[in-house]
This record gives C-alpha cells, structure tokens and sequence, in this order.
C-alpha cells in the first residue's frame, strides 16, 4: 500500500502568532526507567517456591550488582485462575498470544493441539485476560484480536482447523532432493568398472532443498518478530505460545548428514543393492576392510578427487544454512519487548525426526540413524534455544500438552518481578541479566537479557499496538475529527484528520518573553490485507507569548494531519506525545477510504 502522506498544516485556535525565540532552548524531562525481571522459581521437583521475599535475591546487569528498587511476588490462588468475575489490572492480566506457524507443521499434529488448547483455555481463561489468536501464511494474520470471550476464541480456533498447513510441502520438497542425489548417484555406474561414485555436483539438490527451506524459515521468524513487535506495546506481562512442528536450526541438515553417509569418502553406497564399498547392516555404516574396497584397487577410473568427499565437505556445507543467529536475535527482540516466548512441538512423541518419510526418496533418507538424530535436535534445539532465552518453556516430545500448558498458565500467576533502574536511560544497548537466589538448590527461569530501548522507539511499539489490538491511552484527551475525503493521485482518496489537544494538559516552559513546548505525532496505516505503512512521525514545537499564556489554556491546540490512503477499510494509529511532561496518548480510528461522507 502507498505510505501516508503528511500535510503538515499547524494552527493554534484563537491564539496570535507566537514570536520566535533565539537562541533559547529547552531540554526534555528525564523519564524514570525501570526494567521489570520476571522470575519463575521451582524446587528441584518443579513445584512453586512462593515464600521467597526481595532480600533473598540479587540482580546483575552486566555482571555488576543492581538495586532491586521494586519488588512484586504475584501468587493466585486456584480460584482467581478459573476466574472470579473481576477483571485484572491491565498490569497483571494474562496477555498471551497463540502463534500457529502454519509452514512448519502438519494439519494432523496442528489439529491434536486445537482439540487440546480449546479445553485448556475453557479451563483457564479468566474475566479480564487477553488471548490472541494468529497464524503465518506466511505473514502475520490475526484471527482473533485480544479478548476473553471463550465462544470467540472457540470460532476462531475452528476457523484455523479450516486452513491450509504446509508442513507437508517441506517433506515432499525433501524426498525430491534425495531422490535427485541418488539419481546422479547411480548415473555414475557403467562409466567404471568401480562401484557407483558420488559426483562433485551430487550436492546440488542438497544446496537447492537447503537454501529454499532456509529462506520459508527466515520467513516465519520474521513474521514472529513482527508479532513479538507489536505486543511490546501491551501493559504488563506478554508471552507468545508458538506452535509448531520444529523450527530446523540449519535448514536441510538432514540432507547433507544422507550425503555424509553415503558419500563419505567420494565413493558412494549402492542404496539398491549390489557391490559397495559401504553396506547398510541393522541400520548402521560398515566400512568394508581396505583390501575389498575398490578404491585401493588400482582402478585408475576411479579418482577420488573428482568426487564428493562427504566426510569432510558436508557438515560444513551444511552450516552455511544455519539461522542460529537469526533464532538468537529473535530472543533478543523479544527480551527488550518483555516478551516471553512458549514452543510447543506439535510433532509430539510419534516421530518429529523420522516424520512421514514421503516417497522413495524418503525412505531412503531415514536408513541412517544419524539422519534421524540430526534432523530431530535442530527442531528441538530452536525451540529450546527461545524458550531457554526468554524465560519461558519448551513442550516438547509430548503428545498429551495439558499439563504443560497448566504450566505455563502457573508461570504467570506465580512470578516474583523485580524492578531495577539502571543508570542509563535508553541507549538502545542490549544488557545481559543475571538472576542469584542466596537459598541454595531452587531453579529460576527469567529472560537473559533485555535491550534499552530509546523513548520514541518504545512511543512505536505503543503506537503498534493501537495499530493491531486497539489499545488505547489517552491522558493528553486528544480529540480526532475525520473530515471530508477528496480525490488523490493513484486512485487514492485525501482523508484530512483534525486534532484537539487541551493546552492545560500539555507542558509548556518558560523562556525569555514566551512559552515553549515540544509535541510529537507517531501515525502509522495498515489496511484489511496486512499491508502497513511506515511509522512516520512530525516534530510540533509549541510557542506561545506570556501575555497570552492565561487565556491560551482555556483553549485548544489543534493540528491537521492529511493521509493519502488507498480505497478500502483502513486502521490509522497515531500516538501524541508531549516530550517535556512525557505524557503521551495512543489511540487508534478506521477509515473507510472511498466512502461517502467519510
């Protein structure tokens, strides 16, 4: 979609032209920063610890100590989680968002865990939480916006039963690929009176299968982060249950492990049947004795310089697809956005490595062991490493999740936060976290790390969240007025946006012979099909004489604002922020471009 355009037409109702100051300036307030650590404690048989109080722990940001300056030990009772008929504190709400990545998983596994997640939510879900539900096909999509309507989330949960899922696709697209290198594989025999040899080239299919996987992953983080990006606006503690098969930690391992196995040292196995230097026995690699492998033949047809050496060359192959640090930036992102992060193996018990061995190609691949091995710790390993890096849990090898997901509910009725205020205040750095408890064999859980973010970057993410989920704050009572829409280039239509902001509510300093003060507009647009335009912002100085301030703030300051939007149901956003009192409102409108009389 085209971004927004600005008008930035400025006026003050009823108030003259304030003269300019020179050589004045202002400075904004310092805004206290406090960073929330929420730490999860269980004795080595994982039950609760819920006796512990503020001495009993110690912070470290970066390896040096830190005042613990506030202190909240959160332990509801079992009737609060199946609820009481209040409403939370927006602070303490449940706000947990279920991430259905549809392309890496299977209908069949995705299914057993919606006919679980509608029983555990109908069990837990109290007056005043947030559960969204979204899935990736393969950008983000939001199913079902915040809400603790049960019958909501129940339709939306069977509306994503509904969908396509494309884990299916990878595995066929794997099999493909081996059945591509066995096919080169046994091109090579008749050229030599030597056993079949592994090309230089038999690791195409491997690069092709590898690199495309690679990029389908990269996909599915990315739309994650932009989840993760736009809850960070949310009050209180977030996490997200991300659901999934596995996310592979080197997209296409499991191909270069097969060609590691067969074509270890540039001559291949006879995968179907017949003289080889290495055979299959009880699922394991031989190695015939020197003098039977016809590499020590003297054949001097075959060269094993001309080959795939597999034993050297695939593992090696294999890391260039990794998206280890990919997944590490991810928990990172998460962690500056107080964001924890669940994953669930849908796969469960029944065989996340040895998974559906579609086709012939398949079934060869899942001969070795080893292949089974490799590909079943990347799965794991990715959802471990986000879950291990942000404080939360990985459910894993499980085909009955209930009591894991009572597990992760408990995690957020029973946390002890901890509030520091480090002596920096947005420098936009990531900090490591260290968590010390001085009673000794407990174990705790909490995010790593956490990144300052920079107030107007932190102005964003609130802005995203009116954006998405309609979160509103409106302490300044900024008022919007839409006006008349009119033609535009492009096909698309003018829609003039008029805000009213109460001058007694911003904050205004003095300076020589006026008074000055500073406000920022954040808008951001997205429409019905995802599409979002860029966060811009415009910075408003405000100048007012002191003969005038009196009767100016029984006023109102008004700016119009003009988007060129496409035609259709767009969602605008906009955050006002007055940078010397640090206040700032979020609110969030629709606009239905084209229409008449909007």
């Amino acid at each position: 979609m085209n971004k927004p355009l600005f008008a930035c037409v400025l006026m003050l109702a009823a108030l003259p032209a304030a003269a300019q100051t020179s050589g004045s300036s202002f400075t904004e307030t310092m805004e206290v920063n406090v960073v929330n650590v929420d730490v999860t404690v269980t004795d080595r048989q994982g039950r609760r610890v819920t006796d512990l109080k503020k001495e009993d722990f110690d912070v470290y940001e970066d390896g040096k100590r830190v005042e613990i300056v506030n202190f909240d030990a959160q332990n509801e009772g079992a009737g609060a989680l199946t609820g009481d008929g209040a409403p939370r504190d927006p602070e303490e709400a449940w706000t947990l968002a279920v991430f259905f990545d549809d392309v890496n998983i299977q209908p069949a596994h995705r299914d057993r865990v919606i006919r679980q997640l509608r029983d555990f939510l109908a069990r837990k879900t109290a007056p005043g939480d947030r559960i969204l539900l979204a899935t990736s096909d393969p950008g983000l999509h939001v199913r079902v916006p915040f809400t603790s309507d049960l019958a909501a989330l129940d339709r939306g949960l069977q509306e994503i039963s509904a969908l396509p899922a494309r884990g299916a696709e990878s595995e066929r697209d794997r099999a493909h690929a081996v059945d591509e290198i066995v096919a080169k594989i046994q091109d090579t025999q008749g050229l030599s009176s030597g056993p079949p040899t592994c090309p230089l080239d038999v690791d195409t299919p491997a690069h092709s299968y590898a690199g495309s996987r690679r990029q389908e992953v990269l996909r599915s983080l990315g739309t994650l982060k932009v989840l993760v990006n736009s809850l960070s606006g949310m009050p209180g503690r977030k996490a997200v249950l991300h659901v999934s098969d596995g996310i592979p930690m080197v997209p296409g391992e499991e191909i270069f492990q097969f060609l590691a196995e067969v074509c270890r040292d540039g001559t291949a196995i006879n995968l179907e049947g017949g003289e080889s230097s290495l055979h299959i026995e009880r699922g394991r690699r031989v190695e015939l004795k020197p003098t039977d492998s016809p590499a020590s033949s003297g054949d001097d047809s075959f060269n094993q310089h001309a080959t795939y050496q597999g034993a050297s060359r695939a593992v090696a192959d294999a890391q260039t697809y990794s998206v280890a640090k990919e997944l590490e930036t991810l928990a990172s992102h998460a962690n500056a956005n107080r964001v924890t992060l669940y994953a669930l193996q849908a796969s469960g018990v029944q065989g996340n490595a040895a998974t559906a061995a579609a086709g012939v190609g398949g079934d060869k691949l899942f001969r070795f062991p080893s292949v089974s091995g490799v590909l079943r710790a990347g799965l794991r390993d990715s959802l471990q490493l986000l879950a291990d890096e942000t404080g939360g849990r990985a459910i894993l090898d499980a085909n009955d999740f209930g009591l894991d997901l009572d597990r992760m509910r408990e995690d957020f009725s029973t946390v002890y936060s901890l509030g520091i205020s480090p002596a920096h205040s947005g420098d936009g750095r990531e900090h490591k976290l260290t968590v010390k408890l001085k009673r000794p064999a407990l174990q705790l859980r909490y995010r790593q790390s956490y990144r300052d973010k920079p107030v107007l970057e932190r102005t964003g993410d609130r802005t995203l969240a009116a954006l998405y989920y309609g979160v509103e704050d409106n302490p300044l009572d900024v008022k919007i007025e839409i006006g008349e829409q009119s033609p535009a280039d492009a096909g698309q239509f003018s829609v003039p946006l008029r805000l009213r902001i109460p001058l007694f509510k911003l904050t205004v300093l003095p300076q020589d012979d006026i008074y000055q003060g500073n406000l920022r507009l954040m808008v951001v647009v997205r429409d019905e099909q995802g599409g979002m335009s860029a966060l811009r912002q415009v910075e408003v100085p405000l100048r007012i004489s002191r003969k005038e301030v009196l009767n100016a703030m029984g006023q109102y300051y008004v700016y119009n604002l003009t988007l060129n939007l496409k035609p259709g149901l767009q969602h605008v956003a906009l955050a006002v922020r007055d940078d010397i009192g640090t206040t700032t409102s979020y609110l969030s409108r629709t606009v239905t471009a084209g229409a008449s009389g909007h």
